[in-house]
């Protein structure tokens, strides 16, 4: 199994849930606001730091989380986001 773990620009969100939809994706999880600060600056969403960014999370099998991840990291570029970041990454599901 595969994480696919998206901070995703949270102007874009409803756009990233319907490509997620169009793509197959078997579900996914999104938390709304997720602020935090690294390489790119602070993100928290107000007037001092814009750029609010929301997680969004989707587990999959193996090659269908590396396809999906693929295809969604070519949407982000179509886009011309420069502020969603995505990852993929193993995952075990407890039983």
């Amino acid at each position: 199994m595969k994480m696919l773990l998206m901070m995703a620009d949270a102007a874009r969100i409803h756009t990233v849930k319907a490509d997620l939809a169009e793509l197959g994706a078997p579900g996914y999880t999104v938390i709304p606001v997720a602020e935090g600060g690294g390489r790119t600056g602070i993100h928290s969403g107000d007037r001092v730091h814009p750029g609010a960014l929301a997680m969004v999370m989707v587990v999959d099998e193996d090659v269908a989380a590396g396809l999906l991840f693929d295809e969604m990291v070519k949407r982000r570029a179509t886009h011309a986001d420069d502020v969603s970041r995505l990852f993929l990454m193993p995952v075990e599901r407890q039983a």
